[in-house]
């Protein structure tokens, strides 16, 4: 009969945790690579200035307990808006809005109009058609995960 050592399964454990924190770490890099990649294929095909999406990106160290080890990657606020997409929409202000138009778009604002305009609604993405969903961090999602199933 084998007798195991009596710390055999804190070693275990121990050994487990190491490998595990190893190998979320470098899965957390790879969500971050995959995204990245994935926001500035869709920007440039968009014709977006985005880029503080795949710069501003934060992957934190891996945390430890006991019994499990994790990390969070983190996007800048509003990222959504371009992973998800936005359908066009009606902005409806209380009383009025006023947008300040400094530098439209080329093309879109016609000769005299005004720099300053007061409304009481804007109908938002009608001229762009919304904001299409990049599915970026999903698809990276996805992945990744095939890459942890091996």
């Amino acid at each position: 009969m084998t007798t195991l050592d009596a710390g055999f399964e804190d070693a275990l454990r121990e050994d487990l945790l190491d490998e595990a924190e190893s190998a979320l770490a470098d899965h957390a890099r790879e969500l971050e690579r995959e995204a990245s990649d994935r926001f500035q294929s869709y920007a440039a095909r968009e014709g977006y200035d985005i880029s503080h999406l795949w710069r501003d990106t934060s992957v934190s160290r891996v945390r430890r307990t006991n019994t499990r080890v994790s990390a969070t990657v983190s996007w800048p606020a509003l990222t959504a808006l371009f992973e998800y997409g936005v359908d066009p929409f009606i902005l409806e202000g209380n009383p009025t809005l006023a947008f300040e138009w400094l530098a439209p778009p080329a093309g879109t604002r016609p000769p005299g109009a005004p720099s300053f305009v007061v409304a009481d609604s804007v109908n938002w993405g009608s001229v762009t058609g919304g904001i299409s969903e990049a599915r970026a961090i999903r698809t990276a999602l996805q992945v990744v995960e095939q890459s942890m199933r091996g």
